[in-house]
């Protein structure tokens, strides 16, 4: 290597500093820092089955019953297996008195969870809505089996 060279080389692999004519406190509010990473379009995240069926309880505690009903049916169209969606809506249905379309749901709910004492309660009141007074006691009587204090499936079997 030539002594030109050498000094070329070296030359170049200095480092100099320059001096900024601006303080960088005064600054920092217009600085960004961007890195070569691509950020990926955010795609919006589709609800949980869970948050489906929460904000569908939420309606319906809120009295909002025409949009608790559309969620329920929502819900169940698309296999939600949930004993809450069944009695609800089952309720739902009872209260516009489709009693039959009740009694169905109300069943599932109930096939879901054999411990759900107001599913049985609910039966019960819609059985005898129906006529069906001994199957409405028997009901009726599950519900206090597994809920003794239950006021309202008390108070149903009185009314049976």
């Amino acid at each position: 290597m030539t002594e030109g060279k050498r000094n070329q080389k070296k030359a170049s692999s200095e480092v100099r500093t320059f001096s900024v004519p601006f303080d960088l406190e005064e600054i920092k509010e217009n600085l960004t820092i961007t890195t070569n990473t691509p950020s990926k379009p955010s795609k919006p995240s589709k609800p949980s089955k869970e948050e489906i069926i929460n904000q569908a309880l939420k309606f319906h505690s809120k009295g909002n019953i025409s949009e608790a009903a559309k969620s329920y049916q929502y819900c169940i169209n698309q296999g939600f297996i949930d004993y809450r969606v069944f009695s609800n809506y089952g309720v739902i249905l009872k209260n516009i008195k489709k009693f039959k379309e009740a009694e169905i749901y109300t069943r599932k709910a109930i096939e879901l969870n054999p411990d759900f004492a107001e599913a049985y309660s609910n039966l019960g009141t819609i059985l005898k809505d129906q006529g069906n007074l001994n199957e409405a006691e028997l009901s009726t009587r599950k519900a206090i089996e597994l809920q003794p204090d239950s006021f309202k499936a008390n108070l149903n079997l009185g009314a049976i």
